[in-house]
């Protein structure tokens, strides 16, 4: 059981002014199974809860002290938020989808395009062709390319290998250099 239930029951019993052995006569159970409830050791049934609501004069739900809104799957809200698109079209030209709100979504060959009511230009079509989407994925490559590990492993390799450790340490410039030129090419 819920300590903040079992906490409820307590603070309502001693509210009604009853002790836990006046209780357990008015339901009918032991005084040993009102303390466990009040300490969380253990819940009362269906009808126990029936029978304490009842006495205390509230409902169940004040009982169990939920406060947590049921929602109605019927409810008119509901049907609202599950609405479907108004058109859709599968098509070898792509897929087009547009919403009764006026939004729309086309992805075919030559790209993505979509236009939005809540977009403040909404004249305007965002578009990304899939060679732009390409080039983007690429330019993330170059940025992930771990260029620390591996010249690490070539500074190790060629300083095990050949004995020189002294002058090859300037093989670690190499790592800011790439992400600067990397950075260049990216931001054109």
């Amino acid at each position: 059981m819920n300590i903040e239930i079992a906490n409820r029951l307590f603070e309502m019993r001693k509210k009604n002014s009853l002790s836990q052995e006046e209780l357990a006569e008015k339901i009918g159970v032991s005084r040993q199974a009102v303390s466990k409830w009040e300490r969380a050791e253990s819940s009362p049934d269906t009808d126990n809860l029936i029978e304490l609501a009842k006495i205390y004069s509230v409902s169940l739900d004040e009982l169990l002290f939920t406060t947590e809104p049921t929602e109605k799957p019927d409810d008119e809200d509901n049907v609202k938020n599950n609405a479907k698109p108004e058109f859709v079209s599968v098509s070898l030209d792509g897929v087009h989808v547009i919403e009764k709100d006026g939004s729309e979504v086309h992805v075919g060959l030559k790209g993505i395009r979509v236009k939005n009511k809540s977009n403040p230009d909404f004249d305007e079509d965002i578009e990304e062709t899939w060679e732009e989407l390409g080039k983007r994925k690429s330019a993330q490559m170059w940025t992930r390319l771990p260029v620390a590990l591996i010249v690490t492993v070539v500074y190790l390799s060629i300083g095990f290998s050949l004995k020189i450790w002294h002058p090859l340490w300037l093989i670690f410039f190499i790592i800011p250099i790439y992400y600067s030129i990397v950075g260049l090419f990216l931001k054109k």
